[in-house]
Order: C-alpha cells, then structure tokens, then sequence
C-alpha cells in the first residue's frame, strides 16, 4: 500500500527497489536498489555521472522515478515532493550551505520551521532552542550571524538544522567539499557518534575513500548508473572500492618508492666522445 502521510516517529530506514530514471533516451540511473538500516552510516560511493545525485534527488521527492519503489520500515511510501519526503522524517544537507549570512544561528533555525509564528517571543525560543543545543554532541553559538562562523561552524548548524526539523534520516551530499581535514574529521566523528547513539539514520555522498573507511559501516558503490555492488566497510579496502567504481580500467600505482643502486655510470667529456 502506497503512503504520503507521516509515519515515522523514532529511526529511519529506507530501502530503494528497482529505482530508475530515464531522462529522454538516457538512463541516469538504471534499477538501483540499496537499503539503509535504521541507525547505521551508510555511504553511496562513485564516479562524477555515476548517478548518486539522481538516487537521492528520488528518494527526496525533486524527481519522480521512472519506476520503482521506495520503503520506510517496511512500508512502500510515495514521495511526490521534498515536503513528503520532510513529513517522512527524510532531510537534506546540500554540498553549498542554503543559510541566510545576515542572520544568526538562532534565527535560521527558528525560520527554517514550516509553521513559523509572526510574532515570535524569542525568550521562549531561545530557550527552546538551548534545550536543543544541549541534546546534541556538538553545538553553535546561537547568537552569532551566520556569515561571522568558521566553515565546519556552518556545516555543523546545516546537520543541526535538519535535526531541529525533525529529519531522521539524514541525506549528506558530499559534506566535507569544503572542510580542512580536521574540520572534516570533527564533523563526521560528531555524525557518526549520532548513528551509534540511534539517534541519526545517515546516507552520505562522498569521493573520498579514507572517510568511508573510518566512519561508514556500510557502502553502495555506483557505476554508470547501475549498482556496483554493496557491503560492509569492514570487508573491502580501498583496491575492492576502486575497482567497483571504474570496473574493468587498469587501476594506476604509484611508483614504488624503494632504494635501488645503479650501474655506474661516468659523464666526464673522454665517456662523452667514445660514445660519439
């Protein structure tokens, strides 16, 4: 039975069957299916055009899937929009920041609700919202503008914000584009903390295979479209990665790097002219 309504009150899981989307004669991504248990960090792995950006832009409502399906706990759900997506718990965090500069951390999130009061008695939502802050494994400085906060401050108040709206399951495109690697590193650490405490279903986009392995426990691996395969970050090194992402292309190596002694060899001007 097919569902718009809300029904989702604690973790999310999402399975994706047979998903495809043909745009005119082209197919940008080709009967996908992945699952993504509830309280686990998932990441979707591929090429630039590998169609990781399609697959969520289905599940979020932006496209209407050629065909297939979609299920939240085991209950096959339509979602016509991103506001049925929202209702279901789904939310977004987008690879640019979609905050408001002049504002401070505080007001974008107070704004960023559906229903936002006209007269808003910020007494009250100040503390609504330091209740909040104080749930949460990392916070923001509630008062600051926007554009006064360091990068990774900014991507933080995007996850904080999502999780304020009550989004569970959390869709991160490509969410450290624009982070320092400790920045990078302080954020998903926080993210995956959220996963192990059940409070956070995560489905994260990503190029980089080093922060597959250190935070995802499971991966789907895209390739023109099609799934490549999925499993167990714990079972594949970054080779098994690789080859799933370009398939059959000889993989390049760097060139080793150990100490060899050669023939000797002379350049004085006598060597120079027996050569010639």
């Amino acid at each position: 039975m097919t569902s718009t309504g809300c029904f989702v009150e604690g973790l999310v899981g999402i399975e994706t069957i047979g998903m495809t989307m043909r745009f005119g004669g082209f197919t940008a991504l080709d009967n996908v299916s992945i699952q993504v248990a509830p309280g686990t960090f998932h990441a979707l792995l591929g090429e630039n055009g590998a169609g990781k950006s399609t697959l969520v832009k289905c599940m979020m409502g932006f496209y209407r899937a050629t065909s297939g399906t979609m299920m939240i706990d085991s209950r096959e759900v339509l979602v016509l929009n991103p506001r049925d997506a929202h209702a279901l718990g789904l939310g977004m965090v987008y690879q640019h920041f979609t905050l408001v500069p002049s504002l401070t951390a505080a007001e974008n999130l107070v704004i960023s609700r559906e229903h936002t009061p006209a007269i808003i008695n910020w007494r009250r939502e100040l503390e609504n919202l330091q209740t909040f802050i104080r749930s949460m494994p990392f916070s923001v400085p509630l008062d600051r503008p926007v554009q006064t906060l360091s990068v990774g401050e900014k991507q933080k108040l995007e996850i904080l914000k999502q999780i304020f709206l009550g989004r569970r399951f959390l869709i991160l495109d490509e969410p450290t584009s624009v982070l320092t690697p400790n920045e990078a590193d302080e954020v998903l650490g926080h993210v995956k903390a959220m996963c192990q405490a059940e409070k956070i279903t995560v489905l994260m986009i990503t190029h980089k295979f080093r922060e597959v392995t250190a935070y995802a426990d499971n991966v789907s691996i895209l390739r023109r479209g099609k799934l490549a395969g999925s499993a167990k970050v714990a079972v594949l090194d970054h080779t098994d990665m690789a080859r799933m992402m370009v398939g059959d292309v000889k993989l390049a190596y760097p060139a080793s790097r150990e100490k060899k002694i050669g023939d000797p060899f002379s350049n004085s001007i006598e060597s120079v002219q027996k050569t010639d």
